[in-house]
């Protein structure tokens, strides 16, 4: 077919038709986010080099740029062939193919210099051109669009487009590849920015990916505009070298204080998750990720000018994040929404309240979904964050288990109280949930021959109800184990699976110890069963103040042991368990007290389990699930005993994990405990029978310390209070935080926090995201009558999700200008429901889902705000029609 400028050409289309070739419809480079992750590609998004003969430079250049501080430059002089930039497939993201019937505008903008002038021929010319593809990848045709050469050099960045009525495709583009070309015997310098390709010619979205060429290898962009310029704050967006974590290069957002709200982002491309079939095709995402799995996202921010009174007026709107898309196929013509997007999820950072910061990891941890085939990831500023922020080394990782550092979201990869306490190469130590006596997990090991003993070895069990082990007491240890294939009639310590428990006394001094062999008599038993150690072989001549379980299997030992129902109990057969936890549901820093009969968990609770079913954020979340016609008993799991900031006490070990381990509580403070709770099969009869029994609650404790051997009760103990929630008359209700504020006591050294159904609670309720914070100073407040509030609370919209009318409650502790008003997503004020000075009390407002002209708002996600001259918050609620 021959080039024709500015027109499409047709000519012999009809035979080309029969003439199929077929060629691959993805042309993908090679690469992975962990490769792209740093910034540091030498090429731009979308765009090879075709061609850079001899005597020609092909350049992603900075030294001109029409936007974004970059564009493709060619310098040349007379080559022996032409030299060409030539894009990859332009139908992708969110124009998936170009359409037929469309009157296409197509050019860029382009400056040039000392280019020759009047070219005689095709080999002299400058020029676009566009290539057009069917869905079997047959040539439709293709727009040639000459650059001007009228004059040798354009001062001025200025656009080349095709005439009116020159693009009109027949049938839609499947592929469409865009070159930029300099003839072998043209010659000079040109560059070209800002690439057109809109349809129906005014349209305000660009159908090419990306029309500018901020972006490297792997990424692309979405950044607002306005009368097609990039706007918002985000025409200052760039790859720099001012600042850089790793290697040379970051990503920069410079977003002015008074700009326009706006979100946008710079996302790593769409890149096929690892499988037989599509791990030769060319990239991929990362080593051996497939639904189900959990992936890691990290990336290293920098921040300076930064407002942290916006962060805290504007938790979300004021916020960088990143947002992980996944899909079922990368494919260029699969799209965006459904059926090829799965699943998309905005995930906030919280920065810190400083003005600026250095270097600093943020990362999040999400589930890959069913179905999924392929992943986006990006770089997500939202509409209200000012400042300037640099982006670099984003990496995916693929986890073994969910590493979440922070307790209350019961994503802890560890169980309370036990470490490894060495997994040699050669065995495998897991917390483990293929087999488990009760309460859905187990201390696992698997090993062959090693080079040490491995072995998970506990924390000290002197703890909680039992800060001490007592002397002159008949101890009956051991626990319930389960093996398969181990080595049998072990010889020596090496060749032995065994349970060790070390004793030590006041001044650590050590005391003795008891061995308890694990039965190796058969390689496999098949089901739970004890081992224990004999009447009276374990009676201690002290008290022990620290207490070591190990759980061993020697180096020469070999095959896979279970352990559950650890068993430690004083003048054998008492009925609690002097070990904390003797099961093993709870994660790092937590612990139980769950009712038994014959020392068996029960009154409904035996089905309390750490939970995949549901989680508010990360992958987990406690489950209780209490049947209706269980005997009546109360329980709880809570988070173990932490020191106040402020306390003189300093803890053995690591503080890691501390739900606390950031507060800096005194007496007298206002502690906001907050948890977020999702629940069903409930029975709200009884609720309105029992208003306490049927309920769960907060229950704080508070203790002068933090000691293991403290203990519970006087005179460590100084106050622990039950809290009832009232959960609204339904069966079933989403995720929904409850709050609860208490002031610290006098004395108070230490906390801790127990997540508490009461003895009448019936349902599944599911809890997730433990926080705790200092909001005030209760010496700051008058009168602490308990009807009157003590601090400034807005309560959880009730229903939410709301069609189309919801309550909202809250408090204020002392008089003045109250302002609650709702916004929709983009931060725009929908309607103001209170707006007046009110007195110190409890307030309830409604809101009918209309907004300030009286029409019904549509679905959606909206905020809403209560703003008084001391304290602003904000929370989230969701109408559903």
């Amino acid at each position: 077919m021959g080039a024709s400028f500015r027109k499409f050409n047709w000519q012999g289309y009809g035979l080309i038709v029969i003439m199929i070739v077929l060629v691959p419809v993805l042309s993908i480079s090679q690469y992975s986010i962990k490769d792209i992750g740093g910034l540091e590609s030498e090429m731009p998004s979308y765009w090879t080099k075709g061609s850079e003969p001899d005597g020609s430079t092909l350049e992603w250049a900075t030294d001109n740029f029409n936007s974004l501080g970059r564009s493709l430059k060619i310098t040349k002089g007379v080559t022996s062939e032409a030299a060409a930039w030539v894009s990859e497939n332009m139908c992708d993201q969110w124009t998936p193919t170009h359409s037929a019937d469309t009157d296409w505008l197509l050019g860029a903008y382009v400056k040039t210099k000392n280019v020759n002038t009047n070219p005689a021929n095709d080999d002299e010319r400058w020029y676009l051109k566009w290539e057009f593809y069917d869905s079997l990848d047959v040539f439709i045709g293709e727009t040639m669009i000459p650059i001007d050469q009228s004059i040798a050099t354009r001062a001025e960045f200025a656009p080349d487009t095709n005439d009116v009525g020159a693009t009109i495709l027949p049938k839609k583009s499947f592929r469409t590849i865009v070159s930029f070309v300099g003839g072998k015997d043209a010659t000079g310098t040109v560059w070209v920015d800002n690439m057109i390709m809109a349809s129906s010619r005014g349209a305000k979205w660009s159908a090419i990916w990306n029309d500018t060429f901020i972006c490297p290898t792997g990424w692309f962009y979405w950044l607002p505009r306005t009368d097609g310029a990039i706007s918002h704050g985000y025409e200052n967006t760039r790859l720099t070298t001012e600042e850089a974590r790793s290697g040379l290069t970051s990503l920069k957002f410079d977003l002015p204080f008074d700009r326009d709200q706006h979100d946008a982002f710079i996302g790593a491309k769409r890149v096929p998750l690892v499988s037989e079939q599509n791990g030769k095709d060319g990239y991929w995402l990362t080593e051996n990720i497939s639904p189900g799995d959990v992936v890691r996202l990290k990336v290293w921010i920098k921040a300076k000018n930064l407002v942290p009174d916006s962060a805290a007026a504007y938790p979300q709107g004021w916020s960088c994040g990143f947002t992980p898309i996944f899909f079922e196929s990368a494919d260029n013509n699969a799209g965006f929404g459904s059926p090829n997007e799965i699943k998309g999820i905005d995930a906030y950072f919280k920065f810190p309240p400083v003005t600026e910061f250095d270097w600093t990891e943020y990362h999040m941890d999400f589930k890959v979904p069913e179905r999924t085939g392929a992943m986006s990831v990006r770089l997500h500023p939202y509409a209200r964050i000012t400042g300037t922020i640099y982006f670099d080394d984003l990496t995916v990782e693929k986890l073994d288990v969910p590493q979440i550092s922070n307790i209350g979201g019961f994503e802890s990869d560890m169980p309370s109280y036990w470490t490894k306490g060495s997994e040699p190469d050669g065995s495998t130590l897991e917390w483990a949930t293929d087999e488990f006596n009760s309460l859905g997990r187990s201390l696992k090991i698997t090993k062959g021959v090693t080079s040490e003993a491995a072995a998970w070895v506990s924390e000290n069990m002197c703890d909680q109800w039992t800060p001490t082990h007592s002397a002159d007491t008949d101890w009956l240890l051991g626990a319930y184990v389960k093996t398969k294939n181990v080595n049998t009639n072990p010889a020596n310590d090496d060749e032995r699976w065994y349970l060790k428990w070390e004793f030590y006394d006041s001044l650590d001094v050590f005391i003795g110890e008891t061995m308890i062999p694990i039965d190796q008599s058969i390689a496999t038993r098949a089901e739970f069963a004890p081992d224990t150690n004999d009447v009276g072989a374990t009676i201690l001549p002290k008290k022990s103040f620290r207490t070591i379980v190990s759980f061993v299997g020697g180096k020469d030992a070999t095959g896979t042991v279970w352990v559950d129902n650890m068993i430690m109990a004083s003048s054998r057969g008492a009925k609690w368990s002097a070990i904390w936890n003797d099961t093993f549901i709870c994660p790092s820093g937590w612990f139980y007290w769950l009712p038994r009969t014959d020392g068996v968990v029960s009154h409904g609770y035996e089905n309390t389990r750490l939970t995949q079913q549901e989680a508010h954020t990360g992958l987990t979340s406690l489950m209780f699930d209490l049947p209706f016609d269980r005997d009546q008993h109360d329980a709880f799991i809570g988070a173990k005993r932490v020191p106040f900031e402020h306390s003189d006490y300093t803890p053995p070990g690591k503080t890691s994990g501390n739900i606390i381990e950031t507060l800096k509580a005194a007496p007298g403070d206002i502690v906001r405990l907050s948890v977020w709770i999702k629940a069903s099969d409930l029975v709200p009869d009884s609720a309105a029978a029992y208003p306490q029994g049927w309920s769960c609650g907060f229950t704080p404790i508070f203790f002068e310390s933090a000691d293991n051997n403290a203990g519970f009760g006087s005179p460590n103990e100084i106050k622990g209070i039950d809290s009832h929630w009232k959960f609204p008359p339904v069966t079933a209700f989403d995720w929904t935080e409850y709050t609860t504020d208490f002031e610290v006591p006098e004395r108070a050294g230490a906390m801790s926090v127990r997540l508490h159904p009461y003895a009448r609670m019936t349902g599944k309720i599911f809890f997730d995201d433990l926080t705790i914070k200092v909001i005030g100073k209760a010496t700051d407040l008058e009168n602490k009558d308990k009807n009157t509030p003590l601090t400034f609370e807005l309560g959880n919209n009730y229903p939410n999700p709301l069609n189309p009318t919801t309550t909202i409650d809250y408090s204020i502790p002392e008089a003045g200008k109250v302002t609650l008003e709702v916004f929709n997503i983009l931060g725009q004020n929908v309607l103001t429901l209170v707006d007046q000075e009110q007195a110190r009390g409890r307030y309830q407002v409604t809101w009918n889902g209309t907004d300030k002209t009286g029409s019904l708002v549509g679905s959606g996600i909206y905020f809403y705000q209560l703003r008084t001259p001391k304290a602003v918050t904000v929370k989230k609620m969701v109408l559903l029609k």
